[in-house]
């Protein structure tokens, strides 16, 4: 993907590309971002990235629908999504069931 990082954006580019990213609807959390390449621009720079994220709920679960999802938030594009996998709930995010009498 692409994701156009404003100049004035605080921290490094790699947190501005992680932020811009998190902003997604789609995103739940970004995992890893790794920057591939950048292309600089005159109120900002625009970075390809590959990234590994969870995905809220509401994303989809196709390649196609997800591509859409992060393509969604502006400056995202080029989207082009490897996998998607599903994985199970941890029995440790849950929280304890009450006792019943």
């Amino acid at each position: 993907m692409t994701i156009a990082v404003s100049r004035s954006a605080p921290g490094d580019l790699a947190e501005g590309a992680e932020t811009k990213l998190r902003r997604a609807d789609a995103v739940e959390a970004v995992e890893s971002l790794d920057i591939r390449g950048l292309q600089p621009g005159l109120n900002d720079l625009t970075v390809e990235a590959d990234a590994t994220v969870s995905l809220a709920g509401e994303a989809g679960e196709s390649r196609e629908a997800v591509a859409d999802a992060l393509a969604a938030q502006f400056g995202v594009d080029d989207v082009t999504v490897a996998a998607v996998r599903s994985v199970p709930p941890d029995a440790g995010d849950q929280a304890a069931a009450p006792v019943g009498e």
